[in-house]
């Protein structure tokens, strides 16, 4: 039996990257994981926006749990040609216990010196979310 989870709307506000740091975009949201030998698997398919992106090549996005790293993932990007475009990103975590979650969306300007103003996902505010299915 599988238990899903979705996010409220991600469209909350424009967020400015810089330093190399990755940085919480959108809001973030409760998940509770019934079971302990179950993985979570978030995933994130919509539309994102970056107003300007300074000396890089975009920008790369990743679901996180509780602000970490997960296990494996699929970092979404928004090419710096391309300011506004589909992202498509996945993570899943292995080995969590049963309990309760805080879920997120994280974004950086990865490249050295650079940094990106007005990141926004979901710009068209259309609804789209971050779903999450424990397996």
């Amino acid at each position: 039996m599988s238990v899903y989870t979705e996010s409220p709307r991600l469209n909350d506000r424009s967020y400015d990257l810089n330093d190399q740091t990755w940085h919480p975009v959108g809001p973030d949201f409760k998940v509770t994981k019934t079971r302990d030998y179950t993985s979570l698997e978030l995933e994130y398919s919509g539309e994102c926006l970056a107003n300007s992106i300074n000396n890089g090549y975009g920008v790369r996005f990743q679901i996180r749990v509780d602000k970490k790293n997960p296990n494996y993932d699929s970092q979404g990007t928004l090419k710096t040609g391309n300011l506004k475009s589909e992202i498509s990103t996945k993570s899943i975590y292995v080995g969590l216990p049963a309990g309760e979650y805080t879920v997120q969306m994280f974004a950086i300007a990865p490249n050295s010196g650079s940094s990106a103003k007005g990141v926004v996902l979901d710009p068209g505010g259309w609804g789209e979310r971050i779903l999450v299915s424990e397996m």
